[in-house]
């Protein structure tokens, strides 16, 4: 023991003896900083989500209550090359918190964990089991969370199922409600509506100028409770209708849902042009216990222009030699208002053949329009090639509306061969030179005669 005392006081001495300089002592300072190079930088991973995790932190992460527990998961990732093996984090409570103050320190290794859509993430995953306490007060309590070196991380607890913090405050007495005194029952009268009249239908409404037209108005009173009393019906033409009845029709009564019909004279003068026009009307009537209502409603005509087409008789000649070529001459007068569409021509005989139809087109109202069809002149068909043909020319024309008309010509013809009119007759002398002729055989034989008798006289003589 006294070998060992001396030791040590040798030792101590010699420590004294030699000088220490502050230059080998670091500074705290120097300290701080080589520890926080050291520690690793760890960040929360909010984009994913883990066990007894019900959101992400980036959609806002908040932790599970579990019973008696508070489950907190905090997943934390590093960004350093060099991760170290495990991270110490610590939960820090308040005295006031709803926890009960344990050591919630716990070592947590770098593992590889998956999410909740089955990926693999290599992190720290911590997750701490807080228990509460049984006097617990409802809130949002914060949990500090603390990494040894790397920083601190802050999450709210919400507690729902303890106590309110305001519960200890006596709720005020509720005062008696006064007892209503009966009142006698008034019956309330049914809310009454105003019946309304529609236009069901209108009968000649399509009517042509110059004409006159009866319209037949279907209308409907649309109430199913309610009757109509003292109607009128009130007509308003404008121009160029002309009412040629009285513009007020009268009904006594209309049951609810009840049709009716009214009747009006309408004419349109000659001049009035093709279009639609509309005829308003207006009703008035009594319903209920002496209510008053009106509606109103239109009528649509239809007014057309008629049409007057003219088609000249087309000329042909009388009689025409197969193989000859003819010029048929179409003409189209617009006697009408409107125009007239498509106007065309198309011929059908036996032994004519023309070259398609004829063709003319628009026709505006009081102009005339014409065209040519050439026709290519041959034989019948049958055993009799030539003779008399018959056949029959097609006017067809459309009005504004589209609606098709046609007018007939019936045409007539001879057909003569051709060879017929090359064969020449032997010409007949008239009776004149048949004399003439005569007269002079006659007196030829007279001569020759008595020019014989001389010869024989003038040989018998001697």
């Amino acid at each position: 023991m006294k070998l060992i005392s001396i030791l040590t006081a040798l030792i101590c001495a010699c420590l004294l003896a030699f000088p220490v300089y502050a230059d080998d002592v670091p500074e705290q300072t120097d300290l701080q900083d080589a520890v926080a190079k050291a520690a690793p930088v760890l960040l929360i991973d909010n984009a994913h989500i883990y066990t007894n995790m019900q959101q992400s932190y980036a959609q806002g992460y908040e932790p599970l209550i579990d019973g008696n527990d508070a489950v907190i998961v905090l997943p934390l990732i590093c960004e350093d090359d060099d991760k170290p093996d495990s991270v110490r984090i610590s939960a820090r409570l308040t005295p006031e918190s709803p926890f009960i103050v344990r050591n919630y320190e716990q070592t947590v290794p770098l593992g590889t964990h998956t999410d909740s859509d089955g990926n693999a993430h290599e992190l720290y995953l911590a997750e701490f089991r807080l228990a509460l306490r049984d006097d617990r007060m409802n809130g949002s309590w914060p949990v500090l969370l603390e990494t040894v070196g790397s920083g601190a991380y802050t999450v709210y607890v919400n507690i729902t199922d303890g106590k309110d913090l305001n519960a200890d405050e006596p709720a005020p007495a509720a005062e008696p409600e006064p007892i209503p005194e009966p009142q006698p029952e008034q019956k309330e009268e049914p809310v009454v509506l105003m019946p309304k009249i529609l236009v069901q239908s209108v009968a000649g409404g399509s009517v042509q100028a110059g004409e006159t037209a009866e319209l037949h108005i279907s209308l409907k009173n649309t109430s199913r409770t309610e009757a109509l009393q003292n109607l009128t019906v009130t007509a308003a033409a404008a121009d160029p209708l002309i009412l040629r009845s009285a513009d007020t029709l009268y009904f006594e009564r209309v049951k609810a849902n009840a049709e009716f019909e009214a009747v009006y004279v309408c004419h349109l003068p000659t001049d009035a042009a093709a279009g639609t026009y509309t005829l308003p009307l207006q009703f008035d009537f009594a319903y209920g216990k002496g209510m008053t209502g009106s509606g109103s409603g239109n009528v649509s005509l239809t007014v057309t222009q008629p049409v007057k087409m003219e088609f000249p008789q087309v000329v042909l000649p009388a009689e025409a030699v197969v193989s000859d070529r003819l010029e048929l001459h179409i003409q189209a007068i617009n006697l009408g208002v409107t125009a007239v569409q498509n106007v065309r021509a198309e011929l059908t005989c036996d032994g004519l053949l023309p070259e398609g139809i004829a063709f003319i087109g628009a026709v505006s109202g009081g102009t005339s329009a014409d065209c040519v069809l050439n026709v290519q002149v041959s034989s019948r068909r049958g055993a009799e090639l030539y003779g008399d043909t018959a056949g029959q020319i097609v006017f067809t024309y459309e009005d504004e509306s589209g609606i098709e008309h046609s007018e007939t010509q019936e045409i007539a013809l001879t057909l003569k061969s051709p060879f017929s009119e090359r064969r020449t007759e032997p010409k007949q002398a008239s009776p004149n030179h048949w004399v003439w002729i005569m007269t002079g055989i006659g007196g030829g034989i007279l001569l020759l005669s008595a020019y014989l008798i001389y010869r024989y006289r003038k040989r018998v003589q001697p």
